[in-house]
Parts: C-alpha cells; structure tokens; sequence
C-alpha cells in the first residue's frame, strides 16, 4: 500500500517536469523556425554585403524577436538581433536619432549575449564597437576592452578592432589604457604586422609605434616600406 502510495507521488511529480520539458523543447523548437532563415539573412545581407529593402528588413526583424521572446536565453539570437539593429543603421551618422536609438537597443541586446555566454570573444569585441559609435568611452568600455582583449588575444578581426578602435581614440584613453593598448598592439604586429602598422598609418602614429616595435622581426622592414 505504502509502495503504491509512493509510486503514485511520483508519477505526480513527474507529469508536471515532463510537460514542461516537453514545453520547453516545443518552444525552442519553434524559436528556430524563427531564427535559422533570419541567421542566412543576415549573413548573405552583411557577409555578402547584398542590400536590404524595407520590406526585408521588418521580416527580418519581426522574425528576430519571435525567436527571442521564444528562446529567450540564447546568447546566439541576442547577438544576432543586435548585429542586425547596428547593421541596418551602419551608414546614419553619429548622433541621428533613429540610428542612437537603435544603436542603444543594439547595445542592450550585447550586453544581454555577454551575460549568458561570458566566453565568447566576438560578442565582447562587438559590444565594445558599439560602445565606441555611441561615443561611449567609459569605464563600461575599458571593462569590455579588457575582456574582448583577454577573450580573443589571438584571434587577428579582434585584434585588428581593439587596434583600431584603440589607436582612433588615443587621445581619450588614460596613460593605463594607453600602455595596455600599446601591448596589444606589439602581440599583433607578431602575427600581422601589415595590417596593423596600416591601421598606425592611417591615425598618424606609425613612426611611434615602429619606434616602439622595432626588436620584432620583419617590423623594421615593413616599417620602412610604409613609410615611402
């Protein structure tokens, strides 16, 4: 009797786990609907850099945030909503309030994707260039600086961005961040001095930084041809 007792509580307290499991995976399932063609979207639209008309971009945003009112835990979608939101403003200028307003929704949607999936290097760094756009050089910013150079040290599109960002805005950054930056950028001239001493070109501070580097093989040399 006892055991028949116990079997029944069981099965009780199963019933209502399995239904929601089962809840769960439907709704999972159905935020992939919803998000696997806006991920080819996005990828053909800014990979292969085709166009978006209007109608397109609102399917692909509505589609967007069906998958993330479904499956809202996954880091994957939230990312993705913002580099849509940031994509489809790339070309407003600074300061245009349609692009700030959904520069700012961007934001919210990285900082949600870093607080689910901490690792991820590439949704640091894009959190980071939003920050910058949004002209936000603050303690947030040098935290997630930090963390997308600690993330992906060694992966050359970040390198290439903290360089970037960090170089454009040398004027901004505190000594600490300065000498900081200054290291990335002796690691990535090991692994890609081309690129990163055009980047030093381009914001004037070539001559500073082949001064500052030139112990690494082949960087005297490539120092030497970019400046001719």
């Amino acid at each position: 009797m006892i055991s028949r007792s116990i079997s029944k509580a069981i099965i009780f307290l199963i019933i209502p786990i399995s239904l929601s499991l089962i809840y769960v995976a439907f709704t999972w399932g159905l935020a992939d609907v919803y998000y696997r063609p806006s991920l080819n979207d996005i990828r053909s639209w800014i990979i292969e850099d085709k166009d978006i008309n209007d109608d397109s971009w609102d399917r692909l945003y509505s589609n967007l945030m069906k998958a993330q009112q479904l499956d809202p835990s996954n880091p994957d979608i939230r990312e993705n909503l913002a580099i849509a939101l940031e994509g489809r403003y790339a070309k407003f200028a600074a300061g245009e309030i349609e692009a700030e307003t959904n520069r700012n929704k961007a934001l919210a949607h990285y900082r949600t994707s870093v607080s689910l999936r901490p690792s991820w290097p590439y949704a640091w760094n894009s959190l980071m260039a939003v920050k910058f756009r949004l002209g936000q050089i603050d303690k947030e910013f040098f935290n997630v600086f930090h963390q997308a150079e600690r993330l992906g040290r060694w992966e050359p599109d970040i390198q290439r961005m903290l360089v970037n960002i960090g170089l454009m805005n040398w004027l901004q950054f505190p000594a600490s961040e300065r000498a900081y930056l200054l290291e990335i950028v002796k690691r990535s001239l090991q692994k890609q001095p081309n690129e990163i001493l055009d980047i030093a070109k381009n914001y004037g501070l070539l001559d500073v930084i082949c001064l500052l580097n030139k112990e690494i093989e082949n960087v005297a040399k490539t120092c030497s041809t970019k400046k001719q």
